[in-house]
């Protein structure tokens, strides 16, 4: 085991964590070499803004692995307390986490948290990543013990995700008298997410039929990209395009019918239909004046 170190600067912030060799093997443990960096002094704080001596800092990182070994054993029973334990451990010990300026890492090669987490508690990454992922999302106060751990994980990269568990409990419960399972949960939140709203003042829904494989990617970029709802992807690449036809169909509609187009007036409606008749007479006279004008220049 190795015990931690960090150096701060003259402004309190954290430049490095250098580490002195203790009997046993720490996996966090890095080092830099430098003559600028000299006053050392113990790891400042955790999580939750405690002051850990830095043997205790060693002894809580040490107890996290040990924990998270025992409970890997029976995944399907402590996904929950994996993931909180993994969510902790993100923040304590992930030299990512620590306020390191990017410059000051220049020709160094800071650990891999999850990779070594991985190495060490023998989970894949992804794993490791999607139960914190899950915890972060469901803090213990939002959790629904009703529902299991595998409905939370179908909700928790939606922004409305405490809404559709919510209603996977209240509709089962009145229709069952049980919760909803993970299937209709999923068919919920799908066409929840699929349909795109517009903004409070004119709300209407439109449902387009898409290609299978247009919709399986469309959910990936979702879920494994942009981190948002379908409903909102697909509303940001279809917005500019729907604007741009209906700016065309305007111009083109207004010219046929009125030889002018103001750039904004929507040509249909007795009102619009009005306005854009008496511009474009103003409009043909104006230019039928300016003709006149240059012919008796």
């Amino acid at each position: 085991m190795a015990v931690l170190e960090t150096v701060l600067n003259h402004r309190g912030a954290v430049l490095l964590t250098c580490c002195k060799s203790l009997p046993g093997n720490y996996p966090l443990s890095i080092s830099f070499d430098s003559d600028f960096w000299e006053d050392s002094v113990t790891f400042p704080e955790n999580a939750q803004g405690e002051a850990l001596p830095t043997e205790d800092f060693n002894a809580k990182y040490e107890r996290i692995i040990e924990r998270i070994k025992a409970l890997a054993v029976n995944l399907g029973t402590y996904m929950w307390e994996i993931g909180d334990l993994l969510t902790e451990a993100d923040a304590d010990f992930n030299v990512q986490n620590l306020g390191i300026p990017s410059y000051m890492l220049i020709g160094t090669h800071p650990p891999n948290f999850w990779k070594q987490m991985s190495d060490t508690v023998g989970l894949s990454v992804a794993s490791l990543k999607l139960y914190a992922n899950v915890a972060r999302a469901f803090p213990s106060d939002k959790r629904f013990k009703e529902l299991t751990w595998s409905h939370h994980l179908v909700a928790h990269i939606y922004e409305d995700r405490e809404k559709y568990l919510r209603k996977c409990v209240d509709a089962g419960m009145e229709e069952w008298g049980k919760p909803n399972t993970i299937r209709w949960l999923e068919k919920y939140i799908e066409e929840q997410e699929n349909c795109v709203l517009l903004p409070v003042e004119a709300r209407r829904s439109v449902t387009i039929d898409l290609p299978l494989s247009m919709m399986r990617k469309f959910s990936d970029l979702a879920r494994h990209k942009f981190h948002k709802p379908v409903k909102e992807v697909v509303w940001e690449a279809v917005q500019p395009a729907l604007e741009a036809y209906l700016e065309k169909k305007a111009y083109e509609i207004s010219m046929h019918l009125f030889e002018y187009y103001d750039g904004e007036t929507w040509p249909f409606g007795y009102e619009a239909k009005r306005k854009l008749a008496d511009l474009g007479w103003k409009h043909r006279a104006d230019k039928q004046a300016l003709v006149s004008i240059r012919r008796i220049a």
